[in-house]
């Protein structure tokens, strides 16, 4: 059993590597050849689609999608965070813009392959910088390109439910008719107990390493309806939406919970 696990990591991680390449050649290509800033930006979307669609089956990623995944259309996909399995998931279900934060963009490789997405890069150290991120997000979505944000801050494990939101994601949003589009995730537990979700002071490679060695991992992605930001301020938005939130995924993650105990 050892023995196949291990070919299986090794098969995984060749053709995760080998993927990289097929993505990147034409997100260059629409670097040089898409025109205008932001049609770049729509078309690279949906190079982030397809890339994370592609990495999902090379990883053995199954997702379940509850909603319709066309109901993301220039709109705001405020999410919960769990790790870096999230920004593939949910890549692999709608076309959407990141906001990473801005260390990732020198980490070795992969800060310069990220950033051929174009995304909008994020110092957290730096308030002068948020009303610029801020700005970016707002273009985005008037742009009609989706836009994907985490207003917990930061990754947990999701058994505690959800942090409270922070207010500054929901001001590209106040006093615009651009539609919040609030989307739940819910890894299932794995056989052994080892949690899909990456957070805490867990390393990158290794909790990916031992992930690829079950035979499938599974993520449950909620759709639910859009909220219009009517006349609330970003405080008053950030509220809602984590009361709107926090109280689905407490309902979803107990029927998933009580659903997996009786599996077993």
């Amino acid at each position: 059993m050892a023995i196949l696990v291990f070919i299986r990591k090794i098969y995984r991680l060749t053709i995760s590597l080998l993927w990289l390449p097929v993505v990147m050649i034409p997100a260059l290509w629409k670097h040089l050849f898409s025109g205008t800033y932001w049609k770049k930006v729509y078309r690279l979307s949906f190079c982030v689609n397809r890339w994370a669609r592609g990495l999902a089956r090379c990883m053995g990623l199954k997702i379940r999608v509850h909603g319709d995944p066309k109901e993301a259309n220039g709109v705001l996909i405020v999410s919960n965070h769990c790790g870096y399995l999230d920004v593939m998931t949910q890549g692999a279900v709608f076309p959407i813009r990141f906001a990473p934060k801005q260390e990732i963009r020198w980490w070795p490789f992969l800060g310069w392959y990220l950033g051929l997405s174009l995304p909008v890069w994020v110092d957290r150290q730096s308030p002068q910088q948020s009303v610029k991120v801020m700005e970016a997000c707002r273009e985005t979505l008037k742009n009609g390109i989706n836009m994907l944000v985490y207003p917990e801050g930061t990754s947990t494990s999701g058994e505690e439910g959800l942090l409270p939101f922070k207010s500054t994601a929901f001001e590209a949003v106040c006093g615009q008719d651009i539609a919040i589009l609030p989307v739940l995730l819910i890894y299932r537990k794995t056989p052994d107990g080892f949690p899909l979700p990456w957070f805490g002071k867990m390393k990158l490679f290794p909790h990916y390493w031992h992930i690829i060695g079950y035979r499938r991992q599974e993520v449950e992605v909620f759709i639910l309806p859009k909220v219009i930001p009517g006349e609330r301020n970003r405080k008053e938005l950030a509220l809602y939406m984590h009361e709107l939130m926090e109280k689905k995924y407490k309902e979803l993650k107990e029927n998933i919970n009580k659903e997996q105990a009786n599996e077993h």
